[in-house]
């Protein structure tokens, strides 16, 4: 694992702002992190058997926020085989409503139907994201590369 991207899905910037805290984190234990924006990529950020960590939120009655269709919608089309790749996902939503954090059950659905291994449970924030929502993203983030090494090595 050389290193880990984080694809941003957000409407209002919040879910950036979380992959932010959880690169510096990565950064900070010396891994290698690229935060990106959905809108900016193509299928082909899977490529190479990368690591990948999807921080999206939900947007409106359980959507995908608008930055991230264009990837998503690509990806259902073109249906790559995406084994190899190992991912984790990191959802924040409101649990004022009913599809709660659906965007992130929606990447982790789509991304495994696609061949991809899901390494850890999603991790899901409820509502603005308060300090220690914050510092659990970041947390389980480091628990995410942990498992993202081992499979590594146990691929090696």
């Amino acid at each position: 694992m050389e290193r880990v991207v984080i694809l941003v899905g957000t409407e209002t910037g919040t879910a950036e702002d979380v992959a932010g805290e959880m690169a510096e984190a990565l950064e900070g234990a010396g891994v290698g992190v690229e935060v990106v924006d959905m809108e900016d990529v193509g299928p082909g950020v899977f490529g190479g058997g990368r690591a990948v960590i999807v921080c999206t939120a939900t947007h409106g009655d359980g959507e995908l926020p608008e930055n991230s269709v264009g990837l998503y919608e690509q990806l259902v089309e073109e249906r790559p085989d995406l084994g190899g790749v190992a991912f984790a996902v990191c959802g924040l939503g409101d649990s004022a409503y009913p599809d709660f954090c659906a965007a992130g059950r929606i990447w982790s659905r789509t991304l495994g139907e696609l061949g991809a291994e899901e390494v850890i449970r999603r991790y899901e924030i409820d509502g603005w994201p308060e300090e220690e929502d914050v510092e659990g993203a970041r947390e389980w983030a480091g628990r995410a590369v942990e498992r993202f090494r081992e499979l590594v090595r146990g691929r090696g």
